[in-house]
């Protein structure tokens, strides 16, 4: 049996990966260079993946913290995200259906990159120290895109264009990019969460913006009440997301999904911890948005996370005091400006449309060389024996996780010799067949 690789990045390469790194501009992305620095983000990722998966030892959370390369993370989000609203409708709109997909594919899926690898950073509260105010920026993107994950008005950027051929490259490109934004926007409710579970290690500013800005609590409270990470397939079962949908599980059923435990933690925290309530006043349409939590904090769920019974506790005080507080409106907020948005916007004023002919020349070209020369350094980060390493695989027999597969049709999984055993008189019909359809 074939055991999994034991790295997608060596651990030399890892710290001379993230040293290397720099933010990127809108000007150089489609170019060699830049379809580089996406590779070796994407691999940073794998690899960041895997050590989490495997329960190894962080080694690319470790260097992004202590070179102190987050904050590029969080630059590269916010600057895709500006690319994917500005630039990306006049790119179509210059050149109409694109040559490929993989050029385009490889922009948008830029953003996920970095957002995957931010999730799993910013679990260590070591992180927080070292992005300082730019977790303004940070906390401005998240809720831009937990936001987009209940309300669809905020997908009509991409209804603008008129699909003739719903097989056509563009339909393609549009319908992975609906997967990606909420992908994103799943990953930000566990940035989010993370970001107030480190409250104490943030300036006052990100307390600020969360609470008198944004309103997070009310945010949550929207995602408690739609539940986006739960919905039923065509038969009517019920499916749950977790980097992808999948079944629930009979001995599921009831179980807290783990985004929906992060917004009632999360909850709890913004509105129990003492820090937190200069910044929050309890208006009467506060209070009745947060009154709508309680018939949600029944037995099953209280069961299952015990410290909720004090947000229900406060939520029930809340209710017959009826009292809608004064006491944030005396606080002085003194609010710092998020700067990576509004730096881009002001460098590219007026010249998206020049950005997006320079970036034709790249994300259209039809130059079969340099096509080829493009695939030829994405092949790598794209290497589908290296993304299949990262997947979860169960174990063909008893469903139980599994670390090896068959070695000679590379396709079934087991966690033992012994359910290898028991499985290849079952196995033996198929695996030759295999073998031979991949020859």
């Amino acid at each position: 049996m074939a055991d999994h690789m034991e790295y997608i990045v060596s651990p030399w390469e890892i710290e001379a990966y993230v040293q290397s790194l720099n933010v990127s501009t809108l000007d150089d992305v489609g170019t060699k260079s830049w379809l580089d620095f996406h590779k070796r983000l994407t691999l940073l990722n794998q690899q960041s993946v895997l050590e989490i998966t495997e329960l190894r030892e962080e080694s690319v959370m470790e260097w992004f913290i202590s070179l102190k390369k987050v904050p590029i993370l969080i630059y590269e989000a916010i600057q895709i995200n500006i690319w994917k609203h500005k630039a990306f409708p006049l790119l179509i709109d210059l050149n109409g259906e694109p040559p490929n997909t993989f050029m385009m594919f490889s922009v948008l899926y830029h953003e996920v990159i970095v957002i995957s690898l931010l999730e799993n950073i910013l679990f260590h509260c070591e992180s927080a120290q070292t992005i300082d105010d730019i977790v303004i920026d940070l906390i401005d993107y998240a809720v831009e895109h937990v936001t987009m994950l209940f309300d669809e008005k905020t997908f009509e950027i991409y209804e603008r264009f008129e699909i003739k051929d719903p097989n056509s490259f563009l339909e393609e490109i549009l319908e992975k990019l609906k997967i990606f934004e909420f992908d994103i926007g799943m990953r930000c409710i566990s940035i989010l969460y993370y970001l107030i579970e480190f409250l104490d290690s943030l300036p006052l500013c990100a307390v600020s913006r969360m609470l008198a800005i944004h309103d997070i609590p009310y945010l949550f409270a929207q995602l408690i009440e739609t539940q986006p990470w739960k919905k039923q397939n065509e038969d009517g079962e019920m499916l749950t997301y977790d980097a992808s949908w999948r079944k629930v599980k009979a001995n599921e059923v009831g179980k807290i999904n783990k985004r929906e435990g992060q917004v009632w933690f999360g909850l709890r925290e913004l509105l129990l911890n003492p820090k937190c309530s200069p910044y929050y006043e309890i208006t009467e349409h506060r209070l009745s948005q947060l009154s709508k939590l309680q018939k949600y904090l029944h037995e099953d769920i209280l069961d299952q996370i015990a410290p909720l019974i004090e947000l229900k506790r406060w939520l029930s005080y809340l209710n017959i005091t009826a009292m809608p507080s004064s006491r944030a409106s005396c606080t002085v907020h003194v609010e710092v400006i998020p700067q990576i948005k509004s730096s881009i916007l002001e460098k590219y004023h007026k010249k998206w449309k020049k950005l997006a002919r320079h970036q034709s020349k790249y994300l259209f070209t039809t130059d079969k060389n340099y096509i080829k020369e493009a695939a030829q350094i994405l092949s790598d980060g794209y290497d589908l024996e290296k993304l299949d390493r990262m997947e979860t695989k169960k174990c063909s027999l008893c469903q139980e996780l599994s670390k090896k597969r068959c070695s000679k049709c590379k396709e079934v999984w087991y966690c033992s010799r012994q359910c290898q055993v028991k499985d290849w008189e079952e196995h033996k019909k198929i695996c030759s067949m295999i073998t031979k359809a991949k020859q």
